[in-house]
């Protein structure tokens, strides 16, 4: 909810307005909140050394006790967060004021009197995290003291009163009335009571130091009553007890004025304050409230009431007024009068111009008054009590307004506050409820006729929120409820015949203002129908706006059988022409005009939609009638070949010369009659017949003017085939049901569509359906006539779009009528090769059984285990079977490895009675496995002896290293130079010069080689004092340079053979992948002996 933006443009003048003469209501809320610690020690706002107080945007409550401490209060629970020392003892804050739209910074000022006055910025955030930071921590050295927080601050900023000068120090003798800044924090103003005004300028939020200056100097020493800045002319407003006036923030003035605003009077302390919305100034006198701009006051509102302090908030301006009242029993003649002040809470609305709340407050007086940001005022009385005020909801304000039958005021408020059309449109239709209730008819029609606007904006709201996807269903239906509510209301109010005319009146408002629902259309027709008034129902059709989208859904049953029943048949056309609704004007020419010719033209002019949705609710219809020119405009359909014709009104209606009849009167043409008659006589069972049919038709000359005029725009109808498609075409199923009784039609279209699948790649899934369907209707004429000519297109169908017949429709409809070549081929592509073996093997065919073999042995190798067991499961069969086709199945066996010999010795002699199988039949077949198997063992007694003599040749050279061996190297092995002391020789015949050494010389593990260890022993002998100088730590091994690599290489590959054994015991998956690789290995001993070579068995 916004609040109204307050713009003050006009001045309410004499006579003065006191409190009593302005109209008053309660619409704030008030809570006194004691200090939970009253009368303690710890006591809170009632602190009788309070100075300041002030709160940030909803959080804390910051008040400035003793002097120079500060509390900082929870505003939710009322408890003291911290407590600290912001400054020394002797110095005094006087100002705490939190930054604009921030919950943790604030500004405090604190004088002390002969030194400057220090502002400090503060975190409020930060101060709470050191606190905490010193409970979690056990160490008393962490923890700050009290007075030590004083430093914890984010600016400071000494400000001087510059008594000795613009630029002297001054000794701050004077003190600070008043302290203003900006919103940024980057200018701050300080008013003295001598009459100086200091500028403070700088990035204070980012501590980037501070500039100040004398911008002001009222000379006579008129004390400063407030500074208020206006943000966007740069400029400060300046109030003395005397004058009003603005001052230069940037540039130099010369401590002169920029503009006096008023030489007559100036404002008492605390009764200014800034206008946020339009930086204007905002003046508080005893008998009135004046408005100023930069350059000159702007308006005056006269409200006589004693002001001691002013608050504006929102478009809200809270007046505290002290006020004095006699104590009871005490007369004001005696001299011991004594008196007890009030204060008086006034909140004045400065849109509406009245008073928003009024309250007295007994036996006390106001301290402190403040707003917060969200608008709630906050006044602190001198007992310590603090008040809180907030404004009430304003549903509750509306409601307090219209207790008092206030109508235009609530309504007022409404607007300004925009509340959304519901709440207003309530109090429109409560204020025509009330002139209702005094029998004020005419004004309280054009009260609820207003009330449509607001609808009409309300479901403007509802529409965009549509239009937005926003998930609030349920509240655009009970706003729908309440429209329908308050019509239905309306009508039943004026439902009486002496208030027929202020009905009419309403239902047309309510269809100008696209409020009107299809019933209420519905109810305007009827009236105009009852009435008989023809003419408003011309116009009403002429002038109908097609952009009311409910319109579509109107009753049209309902308003075409009150047209007839009036007579209206011209109307009733004209409106669903006029509304777009080809679907109802089809079924009134089919079924009521019975012009299945005429129907059939206008149908020709629809868009593709249209259509569609109309052959699916009257092809049945049109097939019966004109069956072969349906057809034919359903080829084009669903082939994407249909073009409509030039929209022409003469194929809806008939406009007659007294426009009380319809073209069901017209009598029929006989061209149209003996036309359907002709179709109905032609018998053709196929596609390529049909076109040859409409080529014939198109070459005929028929003398019918509406026959003719409905051939004129179609393209020739025998190039029907060579049309291309201008649209996607729809799903053919969608018009199935309607070829029940027209199979041979349905025979056409279905060839038709399959012959555009062919010919433009339709989609996949419908041209198999089409297929299946063609196939089934194929299936069951042949079966319904006898034709053998269905059944031959069958097989046709089945054989040259096998791959795209789904299996199992296939098998259910060769199941169903019978047809054995589609069983064959389903069976076929289902890859039920053994069945279709198994069922040859039953049926004794051998040459079938070869066939299959041949054309599946390769992607079904068991088939030759299969061919095997039958071969031999008798003579009669083993007899037909030729010796080299058993060898070429033998040898088959052998390649795929399906049988093991035992294995097959098994299946040779498993039946008993196979005494005609001999071993001459199976000897080639063993000796050439036999052959191979002593070819693989020799292989590997060879390979057994080759690793023998390896290893013996290894063993002798670790026998070798292991005994000593005189070095006969007489130069280095490193820059090739004769040998000479120190000297390295290594085990493996390489020397080095130590120096040469030195220069590549390698570290490595304590693992390392002994062949390629330095030699210690020949070492010390040619060299002994160089000893520290070769193993100069002991922890470390050099390896000859020029070995290094081989001995890496070897090193690397035994750990891998480790790693792999360890991977192969201890991670699931690399085991996994070794049985994986076992299982597929032609030969797994070999595969096993070569892991075990690897080293994987072995521990590391």
């Amino acid at each position: 909810m916004s609040s109204p933006t307050y713009s003050p443009s006009r001045t309410i003048s004499s006579p003065l307005l006191s409190l009593s003469s302005w109209r008053q209501f309660q619409l704030f809320d008030y809570t006194p909140i004691r200090d939970p610690n009253y009368h303690s020690s710890h006591a809170l706002y009632s602190d009788p050394t309070l100075s300041c107080i002030t709160a940030t945007t909803t959080s804390y409550l910051i008040i400035a006790i003793n002097h120079c401490t500060i509390k900082l209060i929870n505003l939710s629970d009322l408890t003291c967060q911290l407590t600290f020392d912001a400054y020394n003892i002797d110095y005094r804050i006087t100002f705490i004021e939190p930054i604009h739209n921030s919950n943790n910074l604030f500004v405090t000022l604190a004088e002390k009197q002969g030194m400057p006055s220090i502002i400090k910025l503060w975190d409020i955030s930060k101060l709470l995290n050191l606190a905490n930071n010193e409970n979690n921590d056990s160490s008393k050295n962490s923890k700050l003291d009290q007075s030590e927080y004083r430093f914890e601050f984010q600016t400071q900023v000494l400000v001087n009163d510059h008594s000795s000068g613009t630029t002297g120090i001054g000794d701050n003798s004077y003190p600070i009335s008043c302290f203003k800044f900006n919103y940024d924090l980057t200018c701050l103003a300080i008013g003295y009571t001598n009459g100086k005004v200091i500028l403070v300028r700088g990035d204070l939020l980012r501590d980037r130091g501070a500039k100040q200056r004398l911008i002001y100097n009222s000379g006579n020493n008129d004390p400063i009553t407030g500074v208020q800045f206006n943000e966007t002319e740069q400029v400060l407003y300046v109030t003395t007890t005397e004058k009003l006036l603005t001052v230069a923030t940037t540039g130099r003035n010369h401590e002169k004025p920029l503009k006096i605003l008023s030489n007559k009077y100036g404002a008492d302390l605390n009764c200014t304050d800034i206008d946020e919305s339009n930086q204007n100034l905002i003046v508080g006198l005893n008998d009135s409230i004046q408005f100023y701009d930069c350059f000159t006051k702007i308006s005056t509102i006269n409200f006589k009431l004693a002001k001691s302090r002013i608050i504006k908030c929102k478009q809200y301006l809270l007046i505290v007024s002290p006020e004095e009242r006699n104590k009871a029993g005490v007369s004001e003649t005696d001299h011991g009068i004594d008196k007890s002040l009030m204060s008086r809470i006034v909140i004045l609305d400065l849109v509406n111009n009245h008073i928003s709340f009024n309250l007295l407050i007994s036996d006390s007086s106001i301290s402190h008054a403040f707003s917060l940001s969200n608008g709630t005022f906050l006044l602190l009385t001198t007992d310590g009590v603090l008040y809180k005020i907030n404004e009430k909801s304003i549903n509750q304000q509306i409601e307090i307004v219209l207790q008092r039958e206030l109508f235009s005021v609530a309504f007022n408020l409404g607007q300004q506050y925009k509340l959304p059309n519901e709440t207003l449109l309530r109090i429109q239709i409560l204020h025509g409820d009330y002139l209702y209730d005094q029998n004020k008819f005419d004004e309280a029609i054009d009260v609820y006729i207003k009330c449509l606007e607001l609808f009409k904006k309300s479901g403007k709201i509802v529409e965009q929120k549509q239009k937005n996807n926003r998930s609030d269903n349920q509240t655009e239906v009970e706003e729908e409820e309440d429209i329908d509510e308050f019509i239905i209301n309306i009508i039943t109010k004026f439902k009486e015949a002496t208030n027929i005319s202020n009905l009419t009146k309403f239902l047309i408002r309510l269809y100008e203002k696209s409020l009107a629902n299809i019933d209420h259309i519905t109810l305007l027709l009827c009236c105009y129908c009852k009435l008989k008034k023809i003419d408003n129902l011309n116009e009403f059709i002429d002038e109908l706006d097609l952009s009311i989208e409910n319109l579509q859904e109107l009753n049209y049953e309902l308003i075409i059988n009150l047209f007839k029943e009036c007579g209206f048949y011209d109307q009733v056309l004209k409106l669903l022409y006029k509304l777009n609704q080809p679907n109802l004007i089809v079924d009134i020419q089919l079924n009521d005009l019975h012009k299945p010719k005429l129907a059939l033209n206008y149908m020709k002019t629809l868009t593709i939609d249209d259509l569609l949705l109309i052959l699916i609710d009257h092809s049945t219809n049109l097939l019966d009638s004109c069956p072969l020119e349906t057809t034919e405009l359903l080829i084009n359909v669903f082939t994407g070949k249909y073009q409509p014709n030039e929209p022409n009104a003469k194929y809806v209606f008939d406009v007659s010369n007294n426009g009380n009849t319809s073209i069901m009167n017209q009598p029929q043409k006989n061209p149209e009659k003996e036309s359907s008659e002709r179709e109905k006589s032609v018998d053709i069972s196929n596609y390529r017949a049909f076109l040859n049919y409409l080529s014939l038709q198109s070459e005929e000359t028929d003398n019918s003017d509406n026959y003719t005029e409905s051939k004129t725009s179609q393209e020739n109808p025998s190039l029907l085939s060579n049309k291309e498609p201008t649209y996607l075409p729809p799903k053919p199923n969608l018009i199935y049901a309607s070829f029940t009784n027209h199979p041979k039609e349905f025979v056409i279209f279905l060839e038709a569509s399959l012959e555009a699948f062919n010919k433009y790649d339709g989609n996949i899934v419908d041209k198999r359906e089409t297929l299946l369907t063609l196939l089934e209707i194929y299936l069951s004429l042949n079966k319904s006539t006898g034709d053998k000519e269905w059944l031959d297109k069958a097989e046709t169908l089945t054989r040259d779009y096998n791959q795209l017949l789904d299996n199992q429709a296939l098998l259910l409809l060769s199941h169903i009528y019978n047809f054995k070549p589609g069983e064959v081929i389903a069976q076929e592509k289902s890859g039920n090769e053994i069945d279709l073996f198994m069922s040859c093997q039953l049926n004794q065919d051998v040459e079938g059984c070869f066939e299959i073999l041949e054309k599946y042995g390769d992607t079904k190798p068991q088939l030759y285990e299969l061919m095997l067991k039958f071969i031999i499961s008798s003579k009669t069969i083993f007899d037909q079977i030729k010796y080299e086709d058993i060898q070429v199945i033998l040898e088959q066996i052998k390649i795929y490895k399906l049988l093991t010999p035992i294995e097959l010795v098994d299946i040779l002699t498993e039946n008993p009675d196979n005494e005609f199988i001999t071993l001459g039949l199976v000897k080639d077949y063993f000796i050439d496995y036999f052959q191979q198997q002593t070819k693989e063992i020799s292989n590997n007694t060879k390979l057994i002896e080759k690793y023998e003599q390896e290893s013996t040749k290894n063993s002798f050279k670790l026998s070798e290293l292991s005994k000593p061996f005189v070095i006969q190297n007489n130069k280095c092995s490193g820059c090739n130079l004769k040998l000479d002391f120190p000297v390295i020789h290594f085990k493996c015949k390489h020397s080095f010069h130590q120096k040469c050494l030195s220069t590549n010389l390698i570290a490595t593990s304590t693992e390392s080689s002994t062949s390629s260890t330095p030699t210690s022993s020949s070492t010390s002998m040619l060299n002994p004092n160089n000893n520290a100088v070769i193993n100069h730590n002991d922890d470390d091994k050099f390896t000859c340079p020029i070995c290094i690599h081989k001995f890496n290489d070897i090193k690397n590959a035994k750990l891998n053979q480790y790693k792999l054994g360890d991977a192969a015991n201890q991670n699931k998956e690399n085991f996994d992948v070794f049985i994986n690789s076992l299982h597929s290995s032609n030969d797994k001993f070999k595969f096993v002996s070569d892991y075990i070579g690897k080293g994987v068995m072995e521990d590391q």
